[in-house]
């Protein structure tokens, strides 16, 4: 599992924890919107911007950069 932490650029999500490709949680708020949706990033590295797929099916990209990733790469 990867954690996921935001440039802090005042949005209600900092963290993400990614495992096999889906978020599984989100922190500190918004977890019904995030817990779920699909990451496309095979390889996540700080200043990267997350290409996903929401629970609505639609494709998009987080603006806001990574800013650190933790865990098993």
């Amino acid at each position: 599992m990867l954690t996921v932490t935001f440039k802090d650029e005042g949005q209600d999500f900092l963290e993400w924890d990614i495992e096999k490709g889906k978020v599984v949680a989100c922190r500190p708020f918004q977890e019904w919107v995030w817990k779920g949706v699909k990451v496309h990033n095979k390889k996540i590295l700080p200043r990267d911007r997350l290409e996903i797929t929401g629970k609505d099916g639609i494709r998009l990209t987080i603006i806001h950069p990574v800013e650190s990733v933790t865990g098993e790469k």
